[in-house]
């Protein structure tokens, strides 16, 4: 639920910056995922950097890592062309969630166990 939530916050980036409706080749949009979700999963008050003992470095070592497994697991699934923003949030979102989830999992034995990272609410 907590990847998911933030996952949700990063959608804005997966957009890219266009506020029309636009089209974007699949190869581009993986360039743009693999380069802006890392720095977004890792700034500073971020879930995945306040509830986890990493410095900046080791959270976007992981991010870039768990992100290129997640689109290589689900590359065959995204459309060759992406009708942006639909596309991008919704393609967005599952490489997110998947990166999220995959983030958590490779580096539970560094989460804070403390009443803030535990509580959902605190990751709207």
């Amino acid at each position: 639920m907590r990847c998911l939530l933030a996952a949700a916050f990063l959608l804005s980036i997966c957009t890219f910056s266009w506020a029309q409706e636009n089209v974007v080749n699949k190869q581009e949009w993986i360039a743009h995922m693999q380069k802006a979700l890392p720095p977004a999963f890792c700034e500073e008050k971020q879930y995945f950097r306040q509830c986890f003992k990493v410095t900046q470095q080791e959270c976007l070592d992981t991010t870039a890592a768990v992100t290129r497994q997640c689109i290589n697991k689900k590359e065959n699934d995204i459309p060759e062309v992406l009708v942006q923003p639909r596309d991008g949030s919704h393609w967005g979102g599952i490489v997110g969630e998947c990166a999220g989830d995959a983030y958590e999992k490779k580096l539970l034995d560094r989460r804070i166990d403390s009443d803030r990272c535990n509580d959902v609410k605190n990751w709207i």
